[in-house]
């Protein structure tokens, strides 16, 4: 039967539910476009007019086109074919199903996609707030307790490096300004016309105490923070305790424990017998007289309250007395860490030097030296 005559005889309706189908002569000519026949003739059929525009509504019931199975309405395959075109593309070109969008998502898969996190695309769709996983967690506010506590630590931050700027600044200009006096150690009239204080010139070889000492009994701390010049400084300089008789048995000089090792920084090393017997002697000139000292004693001590009855050193400044003078040499050497071999006699002249300490509340460490004749 011919299918262009079939075509317009027997068009496609429905009847009682059923689709009108066609079916291929012998089910073996793909494609053959005249090969089909009609399987069964609706019984709903009515003759397409001759002058017919269309307007299916007329003619079928339900108002459905019907198609051979496995075609749409323009007579195409529905199943993908191997029709000589390049895979994955149509006759006219166009790419086919899956095809992917700019994100590596295909379009069949929009569910998906517009529920997957945005994070990493630089693309307007991230600029706009996102429903679900896409929106970023808001924030969280800082409170202002947290905050006060912020900037009081940074503030106590910016004072400790301030104070350790203002330090450093000190020993360095402690140190310039010890060298250029350490340059006149040996004119004594020069160094009394620039501070009248000036009262002699400590050193001990090989160590870092090379400096000049004060006296001032009308004043007795006056260059605990001072320096030669009059300036503040940190270390201040050495000084002679008050109630020396500047032409007496006794010079009891105090100097700072710097923890830069200036001034008596060093001092506590005598703690080491080795160190003792490498450094044992100390030369201490006045304006008045040249005196190199060997040292007798070392040991620790600390500032007594008042009402203490033990022995302070730091009391026996004037040793012109001989029972004062024997007193001091005996404690000194009993409370010495090693045993020297050393003891003055009186009418020879000492020297001890005082500087803080901490192995305990008030500590000090202690060195005493008798000059040698």
């Amino acid at each position: 039967m011919n299918n262009q005559n079939n075509y317009q005889n027997y068009p496609n309706s429905v009847d009682n539910g059923y689709r009108g189908k066609r079916f291929r002569d012998g089910g073996n000519d793909y494609e053959a476009p005249d090969n089909y026949d009609v399987a069964q003739e609706p019984s709903s059929y009515q003759p397409r007019p001759q002058n017919y525009q269309g307007g299916q509504q007329n003619y079928y019931p339900d108002n459905r086109r019907q198609y051979p199975q496995g075609y749409d309405n323009r007579r195409r395959s529905q199943q993908p074919q191997n029709n000589g075109y390049r895979q994955g593309y149509d006759n006219r070109g166009r790419q086919q199903y899956p095809r992917n969008d700019g994100y590596g998502d295909n379009y069949e898969n929009t569910y998906n996609r517009d529920r997957r996190p945005r994070g990493g695309y630089d693309d307007r769709y991230n600029a706009r707030p996102r429903s679900g996983g896409g929106r970023k967690p808001p924030k969280k506010k800082t409170s202002t307790g947290i905050i006060v506590v912020r900037v009081i630590a940074v503030l106590l931050l910016l004072a400790g490096l301030g104070i350790v700027g203002v330090k450093l600044y000190h020993y360095i200009d402690d140190k310039l300004g010890h060298n250029r006096l350490a340059a006149l150690s040996q004119d004594f009239d020069q160094l009394y016309e620039m501070n009248n204080d000036f009262f002699g010139w400590l050193k001990i070889e090989d160590t870092v105490i090379d400096y000049p000492v004060m006296y001032t009994p009308y004043e007795p701390e006056k260059y605990l923070h001072m320096d030669f010049d009059g300036n503040y400084s940190e270390s201040g300089e050495l000084f002679m305790d008050a109630d020396c008789d500047p032409n007496g048995l006794h010079y009891l000089i105090y100097g700072h424990h710097m923890f830069n090792g200036t001034m008596f920084g060093s001092l506590p090393k005598y703690e080491d017998e080795d160190y003792y017997h490498e450094h044992n002697k100390l030369r201490f000139d006045t304006r008045s007289e040249m005196g190199e000292y060997e040292i007798f004693a070392v040991f620790y001590s600390q500032v007594y309250d008042d009402s203490d009855d033990v022995f302070k050193y730091y009391n026996c400044a004037n040793l012109n007395d001989e029972g004062t003078y024997n007193y001091y040499v005996q404690n000194v050497k009993a409370l010495s860490i090693y045993d020297t071999g050393i003891t003055p006699q009186y009418g020879e002249k000492i020297v001890t030097l005082s500087t803080c300490n901490y192995h305990t509340e008030d500590g000090r460490f202690v060195v005493a030296a008798k000059k040698v004749q």
